[in-house]
Protein backbone atom coordinates (compact mmCIF):
# COMPACT_ATOMS: atom_id res chain seq x y z
CA UNK A 1 0.00 0.00 0.00
CA UNK A 2 2.73 2.44 0.94
CA UNK A 3 4.58 1.53 -2.26
CA UNK A 4 1.57 2.83 -4.18
CA UNK A 5 1.65 6.04 -2.16
CA UNK A 6 5.34 6.52 -2.99
CA UNK A 7 4.65 5.90 -6.68
CA UNK A 8 1.86 8.49 -6.68
CA UNK A 9 4.05 11.01 -4.87
CA UNK A 10 6.82 10.59 -7.43
CA UNK A 11 4.23 11.04 -10.17
CA UNK A 12 3.08 14.33 -8.66
CA UNK A 13 6.66 15.60 -8.43
CA UNK A 14 7.38 14.50 -11.99
CA UNK A 15 4.33 16.22 -13.45
CA UNK A 16 5.12 19.36 -11.46
CA UNK A 17 8.58 19.51 -13.05
CA UNK A 18 7.02 18.77 -16.44
CA UNK A 19 4.64 21.71 -16.01
CA UNK A 20 7.57 23.98 -15.15
CA UNK A 21 9.29 23.04 -18.41
CA UNK A 22 6.12 23.55 -20.44
CA UNK A 23 5.44 26.90 -18.75
CA UNK A 24 8.92 28.09 -19.67
CA UNK A 25 8.35 27.06 -23.29
CA UNK A 26 5.09 28.98 -23.41
CA UNK A 27 6.67 32.05 -21.81
CA UNK A 28 9.28 32.04 -24.60
CA UNK A 29 6.92 31.35 -27.49
CA UNK A 30 7.72 34.82 -28.88
CA UNK A 31 11.42 34.92 -27.94
CA UNK A 32 13.60 35.06 -31.09
CA UNK A 33 15.75 31.98 -31.55
CA UNK A 34 14.33 30.17 -28.51
CA UNK A 35 14.63 26.38 -28.51
CA UNK A 36 11.92 24.50 -26.64
CA UNK A 37 12.57 21.84 -24.02
CA UNK A 38 10.88 18.56 -23.23
CA UNK A 39 10.86 16.77 -19.90
CA UNK A 40 11.56 13.05 -20.33
CA UNK A 41 9.79 10.78 -17.84
CA UNK A 42 12.11 7.91 -17.12
CA UNK A 43 9.99 4.91 -16.22
CA UNK A 44 8.55 4.30 -19.70
CA UNK A 45 11.75 5.19 -21.52
CA UNK A 46 13.90 2.93 -19.34
CA UNK A 47 11.44 0.04 -19.58
CA UNK A 48 11.28 0.43 -23.36
CA UNK A 49 15.07 0.33 -23.64
CA UNK A 50 15.17 -2.74 -21.41
CA UNK A 51 12.54 -4.62 -23.37
CA UNK A 52 13.87 -3.78 -26.84
CA UNK A 53 17.52 -4.24 -26.00
CA UNK A 54 17.35 -7.43 -23.95
CA UNK A 55 16.71 -10.61 -25.97
CA UNK A 56 16.69 -12.84 -22.89
CA UNK A 57 13.00 -13.08 -22.00
CA UNK A 58 13.77 -14.66 -18.64
CA UNK A 59 15.46 -11.44 -17.53
CA UNK A 60 12.51 -9.26 -18.45
CA UNK A 61 9.95 -7.99 -15.98
CA UNK A 62 6.44 -7.75 -17.32
CA UNK A 63 5.11 -4.22 -17.41
CA UNK A 64 2.73 -3.70 -14.50
CA UNK A 65 4.11 -6.59 -12.44
CA UNK A 66 5.98 -4.27 -10.09
CA UNK A 67 5.46 -0.70 -8.90
CA UNK A 68 7.54 1.83 -10.78
CA UNK A 69 8.70 5.11 -9.34
CA UNK A 70 8.46 7.77 -11.99
CA UNK A 71 11.12 10.39 -12.28
CA UNK A 72 12.37 12.89 -14.79
CA UNK A 73 15.56 11.50 -16.21
CA UNK A 74 16.39 14.41 -18.43
CA UNK A 75 15.32 17.67 -20.02
CA UNK A 76 16.08 17.62 -23.72
CA UNK A 77 16.22 20.62 -26.04
CA UNK A 78 14.68 20.65 -29.51
CA UNK A 79 17.14 22.44 -31.82
CA UNK A 80 14.80 22.41 -34.82
CA UNK A 81 15.02 25.68 -36.71
CA UNK A 82 12.12 28.08 -36.19
CA UNK A 83 10.32 29.92 -38.95
CA UNK A 84 11.68 33.23 -40.23
CA UNK A 85 10.00 36.62 -40.07
CA UNK A 86 11.07 39.69 -42.03
CA UNK A 87 11.61 42.73 -39.81
CA UNK A 88 13.46 45.07 -42.20
CA UNK A 89 15.65 46.11 -39.25
CA UNK A 90 19.27 46.54 -40.32
CA UNK A 91 20.43 45.03 -37.02
CA UNK A 92 18.36 41.82 -37.17
CA UNK A 93 19.94 38.57 -38.35
CA UNK A 94 18.92 34.92 -38.59
CA UNK A 95 20.90 31.74 -39.22
CA UNK A 96 19.65 29.56 -42.09
CA UNK A 97 21.14 26.28 -40.90
CA UNK A 98 22.99 24.96 -37.88
CA UNK A 99 25.08 27.39 -35.87
CA UNK A 100 25.15 30.03 -33.17
CA UNK A 101 26.04 33.69 -32.84
CA UNK A 102 28.82 34.38 -30.32
CA UNK A 103 28.25 36.92 -27.54
CA UNK A 104 30.91 38.36 -25.24
CA UNK A 105 30.00 38.52 -21.54
CA UNK A 106 31.88 39.19 -18.32
CA UNK A 107 31.97 35.41 -17.75
CA UNK A 108 33.19 34.45 -21.20
CA UNK A 109 31.59 33.67 -24.54
CA UNK A 110 27.99 32.47 -24.75
CA UNK A 111 26.03 31.27 -27.78
CA UNK A 112 22.59 32.03 -29.14
CA UNK A 113 20.31 31.81 -32.17
CA UNK A 114 18.79 35.18 -31.27
CA UNK A 115 19.88 37.78 -33.82
CA UNK A 116 17.74 40.63 -32.48
CA UNK A 117 20.71 42.96 -32.05
CA UNK A 118 20.93 46.64 -31.11
CA UNK A 119 23.75 49.13 -30.53
CA UNK A 120 25.11 49.78 -27.05
CA UNK A 121 26.02 53.25 -25.81
CA UNK A 122 29.50 52.96 -27.33
CA UNK A 123 28.19 51.92 -30.75
CA UNK A 124 29.02 48.20 -30.54
CA UNK A 125 26.62 45.57 -31.87
CA UNK A 126 24.84 44.25 -28.80
CA UNK A 127 22.38 41.55 -27.71
CA UNK A 128 20.17 43.11 -25.06
CA UNK A 129 20.94 42.13 -21.41
CA UNK A 130 23.57 39.63 -22.62
CA UNK A 131 26.62 41.29 -24.16
CA UNK A 132 28.45 42.48 -27.25
CA UNK A 133 28.21 40.51 -30.46
CA UNK A 134 31.53 38.96 -31.47
CA UNK A 135 32.96 39.17 -34.95
CA UNK A 136 35.91 37.30 -36.39
CA UNK A 137 38.21 39.98 -34.92
CA UNK A 138 36.46 40.65 -31.62
CA UNK A 139 33.42 42.75 -30.65
CA UNK A 140 31.89 44.46 -33.68
CA UNK A 141 31.91 48.26 -33.64
CA UNK A 142 29.39 49.87 -35.99
CA UNK A 143 28.66 53.31 -34.62
CA UNK A 144 25.49 53.44 -36.72
CA UNK A 145 22.55 51.27 -37.71
CA UNK A 146 22.78 52.46 -41.31
CA UNK A 147 24.59 49.38 -42.56
CA UNK A 148 24.38 46.64 -45.16
CA UNK A 149 25.21 42.93 -44.86
CA UNK A 150 25.74 39.87 -47.04
CA UNK A 151 24.91 36.19 -46.50
CA UNK A 152 28.39 35.52 -45.08
CA UNK A 153 27.69 37.94 -42.25
CA UNK A 154 30.03 40.63 -43.53
CA UNK A 155 28.93 44.11 -42.50
CA UNK A 156 29.49 47.32 -44.47
CA UNK A 157 28.64 50.99 -44.28
CA UNK A 158 26.18 52.30 -46.87
CA UNK A 159 29.11 53.48 -48.99
CA UNK A 160 30.76 50.05 -48.90
CA UNK A 161 33.37 50.41 -46.14
CA UNK A 162 34.03 47.11 -44.36
CA UNK A 163 32.99 47.04 -40.67
CA UNK A 164 33.48 43.42 -39.67
CA UNK A 165 32.06 39.92 -39.98
CA UNK A 166 29.73 38.10 -37.61
CA UNK A 167 31.31 35.10 -35.92
CA UNK A 168 29.08 32.04 -36.26
CA UNK A 169 30.12 28.67 -34.83
CA UNK A 170 28.64 25.22 -34.42
CA UNK A 171 29.20 22.18 -32.19
CA UNK A 172 29.49 18.48 -32.96
CA UNK A 173 27.49 17.44 -29.89
CA UNK A 174 24.60 19.67 -28.84
CA UNK A 175 24.27 17.51 -25.74
CA UNK A 176 27.22 19.46 -24.32
CA UNK A 177 25.34 22.77 -24.53
CA UNK A 178 23.85 24.15 -21.33
CA UNK A 179 20.86 26.45 -21.60
CA UNK A 180 20.99 29.43 -19.27
CA UNK A 181 18.47 32.27 -19.42
CA UNK A 182 15.96 31.92 -22.24
CA UNK A 183 17.77 31.44 -25.53
CA UNK A 184 21.42 31.59 -24.44
CA UNK A 185 23.76 28.61 -24.16
CA UNK A 186 27.12 27.98 -22.52
CA UNK A 187 29.55 25.12 -23.07
CA UNK A 188 33.14 24.02 -22.52
CA UNK A 189 33.11 22.10 -25.81
CA UNK A 190 35.30 23.21 -28.69
CA UNK A 191 33.46 25.15 -31.37
CA UNK A 192 33.73 24.31 -35.06
CA UNK A 193 33.15 26.45 -38.12
CA UNK A 194 29.49 26.73 -39.05
CA UNK A 195 28.34 26.12 -42.62
CA UNK A 196 25.40 28.49 -42.63
CA UNK A 197 23.86 31.40 -44.52
CA UNK A 198 23.12 34.55 -42.54
CA UNK A 199 19.85 36.26 -43.36
CA UNK A 200 19.77 40.04 -42.91
CA UNK A 201 16.69 41.97 -41.76
CA UNK A 202 15.20 38.68 -40.59
CA UNK A 203 14.63 36.99 -37.22
CA UNK A 204 14.17 33.32 -36.37
CA UNK A 205 11.00 32.71 -34.39
CA UNK A 206 10.86 30.49 -31.32
CA UNK A 207 10.25 26.83 -32.21
CA UNK A 208 7.87 26.45 -29.25
CA UNK A 209 4.43 25.86 -30.75
CA UNK A 210 1.87 27.45 -28.37
CA UNK A 211 -0.89 25.00 -29.37
CA UNK A 212 1.34 21.97 -28.85
CA UNK A 213 2.58 23.32 -25.53
CA UNK A 214 -0.99 24.05 -24.36
CA UNK A 215 -2.00 20.49 -25.26
CA UNK A 216 0.93 19.11 -23.28
CA UNK A 217 0.10 21.37 -20.34
CA UNK A 218 -3.51 20.20 -20.22
CA UNK A 219 -2.43 16.54 -20.32
CA UNK A 220 0.10 17.10 -17.54
CA UNK A 221 -2.44 18.97 -15.42
CA UNK A 222 -4.94 16.11 -15.79
CA UNK A 223 -2.28 13.59 -14.75
CA UNK A 224 -1.35 15.77 -11.78
CA UNK A 225 -4.97 16.14 -10.67
CA UNK A 226 -5.60 12.41 -11.01
CA UNK A 227 -2.55 11.56 -8.90
CA UNK A 228 -3.59 14.09 -6.25
CA UNK A 229 -7.10 12.61 -6.09
CA UNK A 230 -5.81 9.06 -5.70
CA UNK A 231 -3.33 10.24 -3.05
CA UNK A 232 -6.26 11.62 -1.06
CA UNK A 233 -7.97 8.22 -1.29
CA UNK A 234 -4.79 6.54 -0.05
CA UNK A 235 -4.60 9.03 2.80
CA UNK A 236 -8.23 8.38 3.80
CA UNK A 237 -7.69 4.61 3.71
CA UNK A 238 -4.54 4.89 5.81
CA UNK A 239 -6.38 7.03 8.36
CA UNK A 240 -9.18 4.45 8.62
CA UNK A 241 -6.74 1.57 9.02
CA UNK A 242 -4.81 3.34 11.74
CA UNK A 243 -8.02 4.20 13.58
CA UNK A 244 -8.80 0.48 13.83
CA UNK A 245 -5.45 -0.42 15.36
CA UNK A 246 -5.75 -1.26 19.06
CA UNK A 247 -2.99 0.76 20.77
CA UNK A 248 -3.04 -1.67 23.73
CA UNK A 249 -2.48 -4.74 21.56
Amino acid sequence: MFQGFYTLTSGVLTQTRNLNVISNNMANATTPGFKSDRFIISEFRDELILRTGNKNKSDRTAIGSKPMITGGADVTTDYTQGTFVNTSSTLDFALAGNGFFCIQTDNGTVYTRDGNFTLDEQGYLYLGTVGRVLGTNGPIYLGTDRIEADRQGRLFTEDGAYLGQLMVVDFQDYGQLNKTAGNVFTTDANAIQANVDIEWGVLENSNADPIDQMTRMMASQRALQSSAQVMKIYDDLTTRLLSRVDPTA
